[in-house]
């Protein structure tokens, strides 16, 4: 039989948390979306990446 998990065991666990290498902080996943316009359609490219504070003023701008 399974053991029982509390809501407190569960909210009390370690997420995992990516650091930057360079800047050493953490980073936050973002979901990157581009339009490329193909002949008369468009099509949209999705990424998920990782923002940091030394790479966030070339994804936001």
């Amino acid at each position: 039989m399974a053991k029982k998990q509390s809501f407190a065991d569960k909210a009390s666990k370690k997420k995992h948390i990516k650091t930057c290498p360079v800047c050493d902080t953490e980073m936050t996943r973002v979901k990157w979306i581009k339009a490329e316009r193909t002949g008369a359609s468009v099509r949209y490219r999705t990424q998920n990446i990782g923002v940091c504070k030394c790479n966030e003023s070339e994804v936001y701008s």
